[in-house]
């Protein structure tokens, strides 16, 4: 919390120094932003940005949870055809797309709980059906092994595994590579308020999406929160990690399906390895794509889901 705070304050004196670029930075988000999609809830001291597609009658509800540095817009090829006989709700975690930011660390823990308000405040019932896809995967584990009676499924789009973001797992590759990352988001976050990530075309999230989505894209994945939200999820990511180690182990029977990638890294397949046996009734489907999968084979995911709920 000390180092974030430091973190403010080198922001905001890197604001005052480049006072004209600040103005100029405010004036283009300004004049780019655009109404949410969806609608967006007040939960405690912040707003919550969710989209909900589907029946009021339909069986299951599908909840959808991005990467890191992702947002509800991952799912515009899943989410409208889901919708045909399910309900789904997808959401952006504090401070991602149009939900806003808080002054606290944001872990799985704080995830799950804005999701069950969220969840209660639409009247979304359960039985829940719950996809994560990358860092995603950690909440939606957290959330089931929170609340196993009102789970059905969980699949996992190549998923992070805790161990990923467990300091005392690293070895000196892994370190490295860790503490790279921190700083570049880091340095987005600081220089975000200037703008010159938008300078760079380094946009938090995804740079492109079909039309009519990347004006979304052009709004949300350049403003200054979104980068403040991915530094600090990455920076509290190992409280995360800790967070769903240390929680219930998911029910036994729980179906749960793991989609993973063609990352031929062994320490990535030998993480999938162990996603697949989180439960006795855990199935693993390997697949040639990369990490996206559900942009890259949306129908693998929506079939995946119909076979489950049937």
């Amino acid at each position: 919390m000390i180092y974030l705070k430091f973190d403010k304050w080198t922001k905001h004196i890197i604001e005052i120094i480049g006072f004209p670029f600040t103005l100029t930075n405010k004036y283009i988000n300004r004049k780019r932003q655009i109404n949410e999609i969806g609608q967006r809830i007040k939960v405690e001291d912040k707003f919550i940005h969710a989209i909900v597609y589907g029946k009021s009658d339909a069986s299951y509800t599908v909840i959808l949870d991005a990467g890191l540095s992702c947002c509800s817009l991952d799912w515009h090829y899943i989410q409208p055809q889901l919708s045909d006989f399910a309900k789904v709700l997808s959401f952006d975690r504090a401070g991602y797309g149009w939900s806003s930011t808080v002054n606290t660390p944001y872990t799985s823990e704080d995830v799950v709980a804005d999701l069950i308000h969220i969840l209660k405040e639409l009247q979304l019932k359960p039985p829940y059906i719950l996809v994560g896809h990358s860092f995603g995967g950690l909440n939606m584990r957290l959330f089931a092994s929170k609340y196993p009676e009102q789970v059905a499924a969980l699949i996992l789009i190549d998923a992070i595994h805790e161990k990923r973001y467990l300091s005392n797992e690293w070895d000196s590759v892994r370190k490295k590579s860790h503490k790279k990352n921190l700083n570049l988001f880091r340095f987005g976050y600081l220089t975000s308020g200037i703008g010159l990530p938008k300078l760079l075309k380094q946009p938090v999230g995804r740079k492109y999406l079909p039309e009519p989505y990347q004006k979304y894209i052009d709004y949300i994945g350049y403003h200054p929160k979104s980068y403040e939200a991915v530094y600090k999820e990455f920076l509290y990511s190992e409280e995360s990690a800790l967070q769903v180690k240390s929680s219930k182990a998911l029910s036994t029977d729980l179906p749960v399906v793991i989609l993973s990638s063609n990352n031929a890294d062994p320490t990535w397949v030998e993480h999938q390895g162990l996603l697949s046996q989180l439960t006795q009734n855990t199935r693993q489907i390997k697949t040639n794509h990369q990490h996206s999968i559900h942009l890259e084979n949306p129908d693998l995911i929506i079939e995946t889901i119909k076979e489950l709920m049937n």
